[in-house]
């Protein structure tokens, strides 16, 4: 049986990262590493964990298959938690949430390396 360790994204500043992460979702930041090729954070929201990857030479970065469209959040509160996030300046791919096929109400965001990121009302 497979359970999912983490899910690592390349970002092009590991620190801007981790501030929007843990300020914006709530993700805390557990731990910094860094070796002559990356510098690497660990940021948790409940079970997820996401590895922000800063390659020191991005033109060394040769991972360009395999790209994820979007990372999806569940939020209880999901008005609520797209106010918040507008009173922090974060902007929408669209003014109000949509229906999605399985009924659930869902908007996105961009994240500070244009990440897809969707809420999805609980």
């Amino acid at each position: 049986m497979y359970e999912l360790a983490h899910v690592a994204l390349v970002v092009g500043d590991c620190e801007k990262s981790a501030q929007f992460y843990s300020t914006v979702l709530d993700f805390a930041i557990r731990k910094r590493a860094s070796t002559p090729v990356l510098k690497i954070v660990f940021v948790k929201a409940g079970s997820l964990v996401l590895e922000l990857l800063e390659y020191v030479n991005p033109e060394a970065n040769r991972h360009t298959k395999g790209v994820y469209d979007h990372l999806a959040f569940r939020v209880a509160d999901l008005p609520a938690a797209v106010a918040q996030m507008r009173a922090q300046g974060i902007e929408f791919e669209t003014a109000q949430p949509r229906q999605a096929f399985d009924g659930h109400q869902i908007i996105f965001l961009s994240g500070p390396d244009g990440e897809r990121i969707e809420l999805v009302g609980a």
